[in-house]
């Protein structure tokens, strides 16, 4: 253990991307387009993956999260294992899928892993509103059977098995089904939550611009009535006050209207503080160490641990760079608003 350990200092959550691989063509992620992008990049092994959760401890006090994603997370064949390894480790573990490899066998695999959570991707009340949006015909079913699928496995007891959520992109194309599917979640006792996310610029997009929501083909993605989808976001939060089983608090929602309404000058105008650089990093599939998607990475875990480039002057440059950070960006009005949004509604199972 480092002697230096502050606790005002530590992350509170780890993102780990296991995979950049996805099976999906969505809408709003060009990640599917890139596939050789990182092709002379070899993923992380299983055994440096290992290295990894080992080395985390040293700069931990408590069993924080380490939420798995990818692209998509269930490509890897020793996803699984993974799971097992953070578990046994002690810390939590945590995973976003689109749910389209959940049959039977993985989802008493994901179970027996003893996975703390997991969030299923569901973009659509209608079954052909999630397929379009998704690039895949029968992805809409596939989600249904996973939630059945988990929920058969993983026992009564409500205290530690697995939270089961649903997120919930929203775009231009799903507008008028958000409010029947939060109805239908908070009623559905299969599932313990349901996250809803603010639309961004597609993933993985070589031509950052910073207006891309005016561009016509980004139209099924931008809501185009800011009306209309400023009305939902303030029913959204009514219902949140009310008892809904929605992860965003209602003061994130009311934001949200704010960011729809000038994605770039809602951070200034309503004083929003990024917390990533407090609360989170990232390591991805290639052992890069991010602490904001907008930053050169800090460093890499196939060149210096974890705990040794976290403790560096090169990490502290980098938090006090965030800390200060006047950038017009985007990415905090969803799930980096707040870690305890994501990882308070999974621990209380």
């Amino acid at each position: 253990m480092q002697n230096n350990l502050n606790d005002n200092n530590l992350p509170a959550f780890c993102l780990l991307v296991v995979s950049k691989n996805c099976n999906f063509h969505c809408k709003m992620c060009n990640m599917w387009k890139n596939k050789n992008r990182q092709i002379d990049r070899k993923e992380l092994t299983i055994e440096e993956i290992k290295g990894f959760v080992d080395d985390l401890k040293n700069v931990t006090t408590e069993p924080i999260f380490i939420h798995l994603i990818g692209g998509e997370a269930l490509l890897r064949p020793d996803l699984t294992e993974i799971i097992a390894y953070i578990r046994e480790q002690g810390f939590n573990s945590s995973i976003t899928t689109n749910g389209y490899y959940i049959d039977e066998g993985m989802a008493k695999k994901l179970v027996n892993s003893r996975l703390t959570g997991i969030f299923i991707s569901l973009d659509g009340f209608k079954e052909e509103t999630h397929d379009y949006l998704r690039g895949v015909k029968g992805s809409y079913q596939h989600v249904m059977d996973a939630i059945e699928f988990l929920d058969k496995h993983r026992g009564a007891d409500k205290k530690n098995r697995l939270s089961i959520g649903i997120t919930m992109t929203m775009m231009e194309k799903n507008l008028d089904e958000i409010i029947d599917l939060v109805e239908w979640a908070n009623t559905n006792e299969k599932l313990n939550d349901v996250f809803l996310n603010a639309c961004l610029q597609p993933f993985d997009c070589d031509d950052q611009k910073r207006e891309w929501f005016k561009e016509s083909r980004h139209s099924e993605v931008w809501p185009q009535d800011p009306g209309k989808i400023k009305n939902i976001l303030e029913k959204l939060a009514v219902l949140k006050e009310k008892g809904y089983k929605i992860c965003n608090p209602p003061e994130q929602l009311r934001l949200i209207k704010e960011y729809f309404t000038n994605p770039y000058r809602f951070i200034h105008d309503q004083k929003v503080k990024c917390p990533r650089g407090d609360l989170a990093p990232e390591v991805n599939a290639y052992g890069d160490i991010n602490m904001c998607f907008c930053m050169e990475p800090v460093g890499n875990i196939r060149k210096n641990k974890f705990s040794e480039v976290w403790f560096s002057e090169g990490m502290i440059r980098a938090r006090q760079e965030i800390k200060k950070c006047k950038k017009d960006c985007d990415i905090v009005v969803n799930c980096f608003y707040k870690i305890e949004n994501i990882i308070d509604p999974v621990k209380s199972e």
